[in-house]
C-alpha cells in the first residue's frame, strides 16, 4: 500500500479508542506493573504516548515534510512520562490522550 494521508488518519484517530477499548475495566495490577528492570506498565507506555503526542511526532512530521535542508530531529526524552504521569489515574490519561491526539489530527 502506498501512503496515503487519509488512511493513516484513519488509524491514528481510532487509537485512543482502541486503547481505552482493551484495557476498560482492567484492575490496577494489568495497568500499572511491570515486568521488572527497565520494563514500562501499560501506564507508563500511555504517558509515553502523550509525551510523544505533546512533543514529538507532529514536529518530526513538519521537519520531514518541510523545505528545510537541516532534518535532524531534537533529542525525544523517552522517560518524561515517568515523572510527567504522576498522580494521575489511567482513566485521566486516557482522556488526556484522547483530546491531544484529537487536536493533533485536527491540524
Amino acid at each position: 500500500m502506498n501512503f496515503d494521508l487519509n488512511k493513516t488518519i484513519q488509524v491514528l484517530e481510532r487509537t485512543p479508542d482502541v486503547l481505552q477499548q482493551l484495557t476498560i475495566g482492567l484492575s490496577k495490577d494489568w495497568l500499572v506493573n511491570n515486568e521488572g528492570g527497565d520494563t514500562w506498565s501499560v501506564f507508563d507506555v500511555l504517558g509515553h504516548l502523550i509525551h510523544g503526542e505533546k512533543t514529538d511526532w507532529i514536529v518530526r512530521a513538519k521537519l520531514i515534510l518541510s523545505d528545510n535542508s537541516n532534518k535532524t530531529f531534537e533529542a525525544f526524552d523517552r522517560f518524561a512520562q515517568m515523572e510527567k504521569s504522576k498522580g494521575k489515574s489511567f482513566e485521566q490519561l486516557i482522556n488526556e490522550f484522547k483530546e491531544i491526539r484529537s487536536e493533533n489530527i485536527s491540524h
